[in-house]
Order: structure tokens, then sequence, then C-alpha cells
């Protein structure tokens, strides 16, 4: 036995010595001093991957994780004293605050947790089963025949988690002896292992079981990627559920410490940068232009950092709300530890402040929220097109007019009157009445009645 756990002492030396990306130093705190000792190979196998630990018990009152100024004496904490009442100086408000400030955070349960404890887990969505409650297995009991050792292999796929070796078919299952944990729905909790179906909760109170799908191992990564992993067993990490025959506790607790402690699935954006088409880099784009962006992204894994391909990173153009959304294809022009993703972009017919951003959230990995704040223009008075193509039908509506008209004048000047003959003119041109000689009209004078040529006399 003695000899199996300097084996993966070794393993873990040469294979799995990563450093974390975010720091070494790695507080552990457990119920006495003395106790370290039934956590021996969990606790060697950080000693091998490069953590510098400070074991504490729990009744130590110099427990601390801020100094006087404020500042994080530790990068990482491991909590294996779930029934103690106080850890040091410690509370469930200090543990949130060192989360806040970028600290990683490993909380184990059991059944007799502290309320310290379950006020903790509550504060990432995770709720621990009633004081005393044990998870119970009749069914599929481990091979000592002990009901309260659940063997599980329900493992969730998250390939940033959890090694093939957990996520193959014939996977080895842990052995866990603690309290159910419930889950809330919430995106940045992921429930990495869960209870079989045949296990419940059974209280220590009553007779009565729960029936509700409870979890044993679930994991939260916080806005600023910070990692929280709540596990309702302690025995899980010992050295005699790592020992028994036939568990894969060794694996997962390996598995869980390294992306608690960020020692993989960690991504870093760098270089962001954008400009036109042509190599330019304005002070503000003008709309409807065509935009080169560029971004390099790196996973830190196996003690350094490599390149990371996926096929699903996206960027937005929002202005309240995403006006253009585009994949960025990968190359490895960034290096040999980079990616480089870049995205042709054609600008909305829309100026205004813009956001160019990337929000890439996936489970298990680092969130990158990358984003940078452009003006888009409009076009100067000399930059607007001199046609456009939606008048098209406006401009043949004016031509069609102006040659309507035209054509309608040319029509009305040039088609006078026809003239007509001479002799024609002559028949239409009435008789004129031949001139009277003075005998005819001194007799015409004579025959008309007296009356008439008084009148006449008169008017002349």
């Amino acid at each position: 036995m003695r000899l199996t756990r300097w084996i993966w002492i070794g393993l873990c030396v040469a294979g799995a010595s990563a450093r974390s990306a975010t720091g070494r130093r790695v507080l552990v705190v457990v119920p006495t001093p003395g106790a370290a000792s039934d956590y021996s190979d969990f606790l060697d196998s950080l000693k091998a991957r490069g953590f510098e630990l400070a074991v504490r018990g729990a009744a130590n009152a110099s427990v601390a994780l801020h100094g006087g100024d404020g500042a994080r004496m530790y990068d990482h904490a491991v909590l294996l004293a779930p029934a103690a009442k106080r850890l040091g100086s410690l509370n469930a408000q200090s543990l949130v605050r060192f989360v806040d400030d970028g600290g990683n955070l490993l909380v184990t349960a059991s059944s007799d947790a502290s309320p310290m404890v379950r006020t903790l887990a509550t504060q990432f969505g995770v709720t621990v089963e009633k004081r005393g409650s044990r998870m119970v297995d009749h069914v599929g009991a481990s091979a000592s025949g002990d009901a309260g050792t659940v063997v599980s292999a329900r493992y969730a796929h998250v390939p940033a988690i959890l090694s093939q070796n957990l996520l193959a078919s014939d996977a080895p299952p842990v052995h866990f002896e603690g309290v159910g944990l419930r889950a809330a729905d919430i995106p940045l909790l992921v429930p990495v292992l869960s209870a079989p179906r045949t296990a419940y909760s059974a209280p220590a109170d009553d007779n009565a079981v729960s029936e509700a799908a409870l979890d044993l191992v679930s994991v939260f990564q916080t806005r600023n990627n910070a990692r929280v992993a709540v596990s309702g067993s302690t025995a899980l990490f010992s050295d005699r559920l790592m020992r028994a025959d036939g568990a894969g506790n060794r694996q997962f607790a390996a598995d869980i410490s390294q992306w608690v402690l960020q020692e993989k699935s960690v991504l870093r954006a760098s270089s962001l940068r954008h400009s036109l088409a042509t190599g330019e880099r304005p002070d503000h784009y003008r709309v409807g232009s065509d935009v080169v962006f560029e971004l390099d992204l790196a996973e830190f894994s196996n003690n350094g950092w490599h390149t990371y391909t996926a096929d699903d990173v996206q960027l937005e153009l929002i202005m309240l709300d995403p006006y253009v959304r585009v994949t960025l294809n990968h190359t490895q022009a960034g290096g040999a530890d980079l990616t480089t993703y870049r995205g042709d972009v054609r600008l909305p017919d829309r100026y205004g402040t813009f956001t160019f951003r990337i929000n890439y959230k996936r489970p298990g990995l680092s969130n990158i929220d990358v984003r940078d704040v452009v003006g888009i223009r409009p076009p100067r008075h000399d930059e607007y097109p001199r046609f456009l193509s939606a008048a098209y039908p406006y401009y043949t509506s004016a031509l069609a007019l102006a040659v309507g008209f035209l054509a309608l004048s040319a029509v009305w000047l040039w088609s006078a009157e026809p003239k007509q003959s001479s002799k024609a003119a002559s028949d239409a041109k009435p008789a004129t009445k031949a001139k009277s000689t003075p005998e005819e009209k001194s007799a015409e004078t004579k025959s008309e009645p007296k009356s008439k040529r008084k009148s006449k006399q008169k008017s002349s």
C-alpha cells in the first residue's frame, strides 16, 4: 500500500506537476494538527505539484486569509474541518471576501457540518441536507457492505474539469461517505458528481427520506474567475477511501483540486486589435466600413501556457443590443503558445457608440469578457456615393418625366396648322356688294318711308 502511494506521487510529479496560474500558497485547515495524517495522500500530491502548504488546526486563532493591510496571505484555501464551529478568525463573510478578491476555495461538508459551513455553501448556490442526515444506498453498496458508503460513477461530462479516465464508460466509481447536496439552477454552478438513482438521504431525526435528486460534489466559478468546490464528504479525500479497492477517489480528487487551484482550464485573452481592411486604424470608423478584428487566446495547462483552439468564439457589435454577431476563425499566427482569432466584419449602417465584445463562457473554462468601445460616424458630405442604388426608381421616374416633357414640347412646337390652297380660299371668301350709282341711291331714298328718312336726317 505504501509503495502504491509513492508510485502515484511520482506520477503526479512526472505528469501532473502543473503549478497554478494564480499562485502557489495554499492554506489547509484540518480539525486538529494531528488529523492531517488522515489526508496525507491528498496533501502530498499537492506538495508534489509544487504548492506551498500551510496546515493549520481549526482552533488556531492565527488562521487568517488577509493580512493587516487587507492583502491576501494565500492564493487558495482547503477546508477539511466541516464540524468546527470556528476556523480561527475565519467566518462565512471573510471566506466570501477571499473569493471576491480572486482566491480559490475547496470546502468539504459532512453529516455534522457546522452552521458556518452550511451558510458558506449557500453563498455559492449549494444547500447542504439537514444536520445528522447522510447518503445511504442499500442497492449499490460498496464491497464492504456498508450502506453508508455510496458508490457513484455519475460524473458530469465536462472535459474541462474531469479527465478522460473518468469520462470513459468504464470509469472507476467514487466512494462517498457524507451528506447530500442540492444545487441551485444557476449557470455558474456545475454538479460534477451526482448520487446514484438508488441512493437517498436518510435524516437522523425521523424515518422520512429525501426523494429528490441529490448531488455529491459541485463546483462554482465566479464572474471574476475565482473557483469554488463544495463536497458533501470530507472522507472522499481521506487515505482510507483513496486506497479502497476499485475506487476512483484518487483520480477524482486530483481532477477537482487541479481545477479549483487553477492548474488547468484557465483561459487568457490578450492583444485585442482591430483596424480597417486596408490596415489603417482611424479614430472613428465610418458606417459600412470593412473592419478586421483579431484576438489572441491561450490556455494554462501542464505548467505553462499553450494554444487554445475552439470553433465557437464569437464577436458582437453592441449598442444596447447586438447589431452584428460573427464567429471568429482561428489561426496559429499568434505564436507557439497563442492562438489568433480573426474575423472580417462589415459595420452596420447605423452611427453611434458601439462596443466590440467577446463574451466567451463555457462550463469549466475561465470566462473571457473582452470589450472595446469605438465610435462609428456617418459619412462626410464628400463621402456619400454619387448615385444611390436604392434611388434608381426615383432616378428613372425623373428621367422619364423630363423625356416626356421634351417630347410633348417638340410635338407642340413643330406641329403647325396646314395651309389652304388659293382656289379653296377664293371659294370660301364671301362675295362683296357692288357700289351703287347716285340715281340708284336717290331711288332707294324715295322708296323709303318718310319716318325713316327723318330719322336718318336727324342722325346725320
